[in-house]
C-alpha cells in the first residue's frame, strides 16, 4: 500500500510537472500577437520584440512593405508570421484581421493598437471628413479591434490589449495638435473603463502614453497645419525604448503607463 501511494505521488509530481512545462511552452512560443502600424516606428518596435519572445505575429499596416519583408525574415529564420495590408479607416477592412488572426494560428493573446497620424489643425482650419477620419484610425479602429478580441481572448483564458496614446492624452496639446490630442484623450477615457469590464475575464488593458519619438509621424502627418520643411520627430528619442518599456508593462499591474525617458521622469524613475 505504501509503495501504491508513493508511485501515485510521483505520477501527481510528473503531471503537475508536465502541466507547467506545457504551460512554460505556452508562454514562449505559441502566443499570438496582433500589431497595427507594424511597419514603423513603435509598431515596427513592438514587432521586434514580440518576435524576440517566439510570439506568433500578425502584422498590420496600409504600408505594407517593411511588415512583409520583417515577416518574411522571421519564417525564414523558422518563426511564424503573417501579414494583413488594411486601412484602418475603413471599418469594412478591420474584421479581417481577426479572421486572419484565428485562420492562421486559431488564437490571440494579445493586440498591440498601435497605428494611428496626425491630423494638424486649428479648429477654424479643420473640415470635419478629415478630423473624422482621423477618429476611425486613432480611437474607432481601437475600439473596434478591441471588442473583436475579447471573444477569442476569453477562450485560451485571457489576454492582453495594449492602446498606444500619447502624452498628448494626458497634457494639453500645442496649437494645431488638437485633434490629434483628442484622439489620445477618448483612448484613455474609453480604456480605463474597459480595463476595469474584462478584468474578471483575466483580460489585461494597458494604455501607453509615450512622448515625442524618432517615428513617421511627421512624414505621415495630414491636415493644413503640417509643415512640410519641419519634422521635429527626428530629435525625439528612439522608440524602442518606448518599446521595451511596454513589454515590461505586461507584467505589471498599471493600467496608464508611461514609457521612454520622459515617461519615466514624469514618474520619478
Amino acid at each position: 500500500m505504501k509503495s501504491l501511494n508513493r508511485l501515485l505521488q510521483l505520477s501527481l509530481v510528473i503531471t503537475i510537472g508536465l502541466l507547467s512545462l506545457n504551460a512554460n511552452a505556452l508562454e514562449t512560443k505559441d502566443r499570438v500577437a496582433i500589431i497595427t502600424g507594424s511597419s514603423y516606428g513603435l509598431g515596427y518596435e513592438l514587432a521586434l520584440l514580440a518576435r524576440d519572445e517566439g510570439m506568433k505575429l500578425v502584422l498590420v499596416d496600409m504600408r505594407a512593405g517593411p511588415s512583409q519583408a520583417l515577416a518574411d525574415q522571421i519564417q525564414k529564420d523558422g518563426g511564424e508570421a503573417i501579414v494583413v495590408e488594411a486601412d484602418l479607416a475603413n471599418a469594412s477592412e478591420r474584421p479581417q484581421i481577426i479572421e486572419r488572426a484565428m485562420e492562421a494560428f486559431g488564437r490571440i493573446d494579445y493586440l498591440f493598437n498601435n497605428a494611428g497620424y496626425a491630423y494638424l489643425s486649428t479648429l477654424q482650419d479643420m473640415t470635419l471628413e478629415e478630423a473624422h477620419h482621423n477618429f476611425e484610425v486613432n480611437y474607432w479602429a481601437y475600439a473596434d479591434l478591441a471588442q473583436r478580441v475579447v471573444g477569442p481572448m476569453r477562450e485560451v483564458g485571457g489576454g492582453a490589449i495594449v492602446n498606444t496614446a500619447s502624452i498628448l492624452g494626458v497634457r494639453p496639446s500645442p496649437p494645431g495638435y488638437g485633434h490629434y490630442g483628442a484622439t489620445k484623450h477618448a483612448l484613455l477615457g474609453l480604456f480605463q473603463s474597459v480595463a476595469k469590464e474584462l478584468e474578471a475575464d483575466n483580460i489585461k488593458v494597458i494604455i501607453a502614453a509615450p512622448a515625442g519619438m524618432k517615428t513617421n509621424i511627421g512624414k505621415h502627418a495630414q491636415g493644413p497645419a503640417v509643415n512640410p520643411n519641419a519634422d521635429m520627430s527626428q530629435d525625439w528619442e528612439d522608440p524602442a525604448i518606448a518599446a521595451k518599456d511596454i513589454f515590461n508593462a505586461l507584467d505589471s499591474d498599471e493600467i496608464v503607463i508611461y514609457p521612454g525617458y520622459i515617461g519615466r521622469q514624469m514618474q520619478g524613475q
